[in-house]
């Protein structure tokens, strides 16, 4: 199909959003130059509803949603089902009622320095901290090479031009702004990329809404079962369609891997520019808030993705022009929709939306990959001594160096859903086992969590990305073989010091097998037994609220998909759900979070013990040599 033609007036839409995210990316920049914690991490200023937004656009990205309307307009609801593998962002409900809090308590600026605070400073935690590093750093060149495939793939059928090119404009807009500004310019582009964003899905959702009586859905379409989906399994983009049938004939075990796979992830954190969004939240009252609302957004998603399979549906149905390219390639569906059935203007800015969408996820991963070079491998082991200027230039060398790394390595990779079955199922499943251990097993080391990272990386690497195990062997070798070595190599090993121990639990307050450090706590006078008894109702309360805040995330995305599907049984049902998981964490979760005032109180006790420390080491270096 030959480039759908925009209209003057889209593509003055489209420039005028360029120009106006360029120009406030660029006035973000005198803020965000005082130094690496204003860069990465806002100085600790941002509200939480401007993160909450940021948080939402940022898992609201091009190349995911165009994976995601494929695998609905392939399976239904079922697609749902699949998209639990990361798409559904089931992470964020963990986040909500616990992660999130720790994250913020934790006081750092990235998940590999997190490991310092859990580890230690010594041999083991460095081996921790530097292989969390790299991890990432591939993970964010991995999430780049996405983003960029994706967009060139969409912005191919409106531009004349080839895929590296139009990924090249578009990257050199987001590189800008985010070279200058950092995570401000980063969080607040995505509050004007959401405004769009929600237009566009409204937009979509209401339009669709209103074609879905006219559309015959395929059968099955409209069920939840965990059967055997069969010929329309062309969810697995990208493979030979002989390995569908395998695969989805044991449709249940995948789902219930997917499943696994997002549990691991939120109860174990998310990493990447997630996590630094809690990092920079002003208090842990706000980083549970900011995690309610990205919930509460990413229902725009679900209803303009439900929405763009209605209008793909209604396109075959009618003959018009495109329909044979979807029926064939699903992945086709949200670029020829829009090309086909939005009028001028309307499909500039839903166009612009979905660019917004997309920029959003890249400076974000840009974002936080740059922060894990600087302060994590430069900072920390090339040059502890470096100013704040040599920073932010590192930061900035940094940040292009990622982006061009990433942009290069899209133009071999063949489809965006082997990227993200590789990001999402391969090496982010090498991570999960060792990233869900450090939170609940005290004994858990350095070591082993290098061990695990490192074996469950190199297993991902030669079970799903060069032997293209199917999912259902793969996932749990490679789980396998991270728990294995993360448990070996830990008990091999000696565990971390008592007193990193009781500083961790004492600050972080995490689920798990604490009880010994918690009593050992008590017994060094580092907290006492009413204070104990308050952590522990905080650690009960919170369980209690995550029975609550997965159906309230569930019900809510899967309800929208019901309502512009016209599937009232359904809708009715998810409705009545969200209704009563609302109630639950009205009490359980909201109820008991800390007032500010309270997390004030928090911050400045722990400002006074950081300087107590500083001045313990001051006169520790300052004493005089014992007499001989």
């Amino acid at each position: 199909m030959e480039n759908s033609p925009l209209a003057t007036v889209d593509i003055v839409i489209i420039v005028g959003f360029l120009l106006l995210v360029t120009i406030v990316g660029y006035a973000m920049s005198r803020v965000a130059s005082n130094g690496i914690d204003d860069y990465f991490l806002g100085g600790n200023k941002i509200p939480w509803w401007v993160l909450g937004i940021s948080t939402s656009t940022s898992n609201f990205d091009m190349a995911g949603t165009m994976i995601i309307v494929a695998v609905v307009f392939s399976l239904g609801y079922k697609g749902f089902l699949v998209e639990i593998r990361g798409g559904v962002g089931l992470s964020l409900a963990f986040l909500l009622v616990s992660v999130g809090k720790w994250l913020r308590r934790s006081r750092v600026m990235t998940s590999a320095e997190w490991m310092k605070l859990r580890f230690g400073t010594d041999r083991p935690g460095r081996t921790a901290h530097l292989l969390s590093a790299i991890a990432n750093i591939v993970l964010s060149v991995g999430m780049i090479i996405y983003f960029s495939k994706g967009a060139g793939k969409f912005l191919t059928h409106f531009m004349p031009v080839s895929e590296f090119y139009a990924t090249a404009g578009m990257v050199s807009i987001g590189l800008f702004y985010t070279l200058m500004s950092g995570l401000y310019g980063v969080v607040f582009t995505d509050v004007i990329q959401m405004i769009l964003l929600t237009f566009t899905a409204i937009f979509v959702t209401v339009k669709a809404f209103d074609m879905t009586p006219d559309v015959t859905f395929p059968e099955g379409f409209l069920s939840l079962d965990l059967e055997n989906p069969g010929a329309t399994g062309q969810a697995l983009l990208g493979q030979d369609p002989t390995t569908w049938e395998p695969i989805f004939a044991v449709f249940g075990i995948c789902v219930f891997l997917w499943v696994v796979r997002s549990s691991l992830e939120g109860m174990g954190g998310v990493g990447g520019y997630t996590d630094q969004r809690f990092f920079a939240a002003r208090s842990e009252r706000e980083a549970s808030l900011l995690t309610l609302e990205a919930i509460v957004l990413s229902v725009f998603r679900w209803t303009m993705v439900a929405g763009l399979v209605v209008m793909g549906f209604h396109l075959i149905s009618t003959g018009g022009p495109g329909a044979d390219i979807i029926a064939e390639d699903p992945e086709q569906v949200l670029p020829v929709v829009l090309g086909q059935m939005l009028p001028a203007g309307v499909r500039g800015i839903v166009i612009a939306g979905l660019i917004a969408a997309a920029m959003s996820t890249f400076d974000s991963t840009l974002n936080a990959g740059a922060a894990y070079i600087v302060k994590d491998v430069y900072q920390s082991y090339l040059n502890p001594e470096a100013t704040s200027k040599q920073l932010i230039r590192v930061s900035q060398g940094a940040t292009v160096g990622l982006c061009v790394v990433g942009v290069s390595l899209a133009a071999v990779v063949p489809d965006i859903n082997q990227i993200w079955g590789l990001i999402t199922m391969g090496l982010g499943g090498g991570l999960f086992v060792p990233l869900f251990l450090r939170w609940y097993w005290p004994r858990f080391n350095g070591y082993g969590f290098a061990a695990g990272t490192g074996a469950g990386i190199v297993a991902a690497l030669i079970f799903n990305a060069a032997l293209g195990w199917p999912l259902y062997y793969s996932f749990p070798t490679i789980l396998g073989a991270a728990l294995v070595s993360s448990v070996v190599v830990t008990l091999m090993t000696a565990a971390p010091d008592e007193e990193t121990l009781v500083q961790f639990f004492e600050q972080v307050n995490p689920w798990g097998l604490w009880g010994g450090v918690a009593r050992r706590a008590v017994e060094l006078g580092r907290m006492t037994e009413e204070v104990l008894l308050e952590r522990t109702w905080e650690r009960i309360t919170d369980g209690i609220s995550l029975f609550f805040s997965v159906p309230f995330q569930v019900s809510l995305l899967l309800g929208g998909m019901a309502l512009v599907f016209h599937d009232w049984t359904k809708f009715t049902f998810f409705a009545l759900v969200a209704m009563v998981s609302s109630v639950g964490l009205y009490f359980f979760w909201f109820k008991n979070l800390k007032s500010p005032e309270e997390c004030a109180v928090d911050d400045l006790k722990y400002a006074a013990g950081e300087k107590a420390a500083d001045a313990t080491d001051d006169d520790e270096e300052a004493a005089p040599a014992p007499a001989p």
